[in-house]
């Protein structure tokens, strides 16, 4: 159990990562029934670009599960001694220690966050400083896995309706609701993050206006 563990991370990215491999496996099996049954080099040639793609996705979520933004503390800063001639610090009574600019303490995982956007419970970790880029990165991935999804199951749907029985349409009905819904909700989630990224803020800070830093203060610790 530590070995898987240590692959998945938690369970709910082994979940995460099973619907993902299983689902789009399925429309890509789909792809080369319907649309690309006549062609045989074209369908080696798609099924080697979306290997490439989803491997290219399993990438960041690999380094997501491995990256942390966890705020290690040097032996010097363990007590709250001369906080005020540590400009480029804060204080955080809950870990009882002094902290740079920026981190937060996350309740979820009861420690201190480099430079903390959210805890997001989908991966079951915090995502900061060191593993915000590839964060980005994964949600257009899934973006963009949301939209082919999408389109491939209504590219199906209208022209080979007359293949699909009852059990078939209601399945791709299904699909293409979920993945419309999906491709939908992100790419607003993306756009608030790429807005989040031009501003230089975080979602922590964006929500709450007093934590922000300005130069070398913090109106609030």
């Amino acid at each position: 159990m530590n070995k898987i563990y240590e692959i998945f991370g938690s369970l709910q990215i082994f979940v995460q990562l099973l619907l993902w491999t299983l689902s789009f496996y399925w429309i890509d099996f789909e792809l080369f029934t319907y649309i690309l049954n006549n062609y045989y080099y074209i369908k080696i040639l798609t099924g080697i670009i979306i290997l490439a793609c989803q491997l290219y996705f399993f990438q960041f979520l690999y380094y997501l599960i491995k990256v942390d933004s966890i705020y290690e503390k040097d032996d010097d800063d363990n007590e709250l001694q001369n906080i005020s001639e540590k400009t480029d610090f804060t204080s955080c009574k809950k870990c009882n220690i002094l902290r740079p600019k920026r981190a937060h303490h996350c309740r979820v995982c009861n420690k201190c966050i480099l430079e903390m956007d959210h805890h997001c419970f989908s991966l079951n970790k915090c995502i900061g400083k060191e593993n915000y880029n590839f964060f980005i990165k994964y949600i257009i991935m899934i973006e963009l896995n949301s939209c082919y999804a999408f389109w491939i199951a209504l590219y199906v749907c209208i022209n080979y309706y007359s293949d699909l029985k009852l059990f078939g349409l209601i399945k791709y009905g299904i699909l293409i609701f979920v993945s419309f819904m999906s491709s939908c909700g992100l790419f607003f989630y993306l756009m608030f993050h790429i807005y989040l990224y031009l501003a230089d803020l975080t979602t922590v800070e964006f929500l709450y206006p007093n934590l922000r830093v300005d130069g070398n203060k913090i109106t609030k610790n």
